[in-house]
């Protein structure tokens, strides 16, 4: 019903243990692929694009590195899937190839509320609600 790709959930969990290793702290692709156990290449890519999305800071160098531009406690799990994988949509057939009226749908008003509270429940779970150790 509802899937993020191996990008958006590995920003997230970056995101989170940026922001569990304290206010101001830098850390590089390599620190964050190791504590995530993820490809550094893969990690990296994903950090530049919350770089260029507006999420993080970056600088290169010996003291280089990603740092959060806001407090975890701002920042939505709504808002990194969506700086990742583009704005959340609620599916327009459950069942995949549409055949019948939307308005008719026997799922029609099954799904709304649940798309509502999913997407509500992204944007108020913030990165500092993560348990994540440093």
């Amino acid at each position: 019903m509802l899937t993020f790709s191996e990008a958006s959930n590995l920003a997230i969990h970056a995101l989170a243990y940026l922001g569990a290793a304290g206010p101001g702290a830098r850390l590089t692709a390599t620190d964050v692929a190791r504590k995530l156990q993820r490809s550094e290449s893969h990690t990296a890519k994903v950090l530049n694009r919350l770089a260029t999305q507006g999420l993080l800071e970056s600088s290169r160098g010996a003291a280089g590195g990603y740092w959060l531009k806001r407090d975890p406690a701002a920042i939505s799990v709504r808002e990194v899937i969506e700086a990742i994988d583009g704005p959340l949509h609620a599916p327009q057939c459950l069942l995949g190839q549409p055949i019948c009226d939307a308005k008719s749908c026997v799922f029609r008003n099954l799904f709304g509320p649940i798309w509502n509270e999913i997407a509500d429940h992204l944007s108020s779970t913030k990165l500092s609600s993560f348990n994540i150790k440093v």
